[in-house]
């Protein structure tokens, strides 16, 4: 089942789509899968299902297509924050079972007494949604750096294309020289001047 994080992050990866094309580009991406599936094994614990988080891995890698190491540790952090975020709920499941299980009298609202009675000692699940929160904010603060990422590549990328285009455009050529020159000189001769009514024969005495 996808987290709330999962799901809002699907959505913004929806957007990030300016992975490589290329083979080269497309033979880093497949390293960079080799390169989450080693550090992978670090993650799991037991109880956990490697296959579960290597799939997690594939699916953010597919996403995201990271390219360089910036990008790819970006994308690793959100893969750690991601399933230990899963971890940490599992967790508070697993102790809400447990001292469900070991409740001798169970009232009218056992899980309300469980909770009651953490607020009140151990503080064992408020201590568990601070972790959270922080693996939340690990999560979120390296979507939003490797969004900003692709953003400048994309547009660095858009420049470049632009600068080969005016580069590679057609130059409008000079005129020939005895055109340039006719214009000059007749740019140079000035007007004759206008007759004036005395210099007119027809109205001499």
């Amino acid at each position: 089942m996808s987290t709330a994080a999962q799901i809002v992050a699907n959505r913004a990866n929806a957007q990030l789509s300016t992975g490589p094309t290329s083979a080269v580009g497309k033979s880093a991406s497949s390293r960079n899968a080799l390169k989450f599936g080693i550090h992978a094994k670090s993650l799991v614990i037991p109880g956990e299902d490697p296959e579960e988080l290597e799939e997690l891995t594939r699916d953010y890698e597919r996403d995201l297509v990271p390219v360089g190491a910036v990008e790819t540790t970006l994308v690793e952090t959100m893969v750690r924050a991601a399933w230990l975020m899963r971890r940490v709920t599992r967790i508070e499941a697993e102790i809400v079972h447990a001292r469900l299980a070991a409740q001798e009298n169970p009232g009218a609202h056992p899980l309300g007494d469980i909770y009651m009675d953490d607020a009140a000692a151990g503080k064992l699940f408020q201590s568990l949604a601070r972790r959270y929160q922080a693996l939340q904010r690990d999560y979120y603060r390296a979507l939003k750096e490797i969004r900003e990422s692709k953003q400048a590549r994309s547009q660095a990328a858009m420049f470049a294309a632009m600068a080969r285009q005016s580069a590679q455009a057609p130059r409008p050529e000079n005129p020939p020289a005895e055109n340039r020159l006719r214009f000059s000189n007749s740019a140079c001769v000035p007007p004759p001047p206008a007759q004036s009514g005395l210099d007119n024969p027809a109205l001499r005495l």
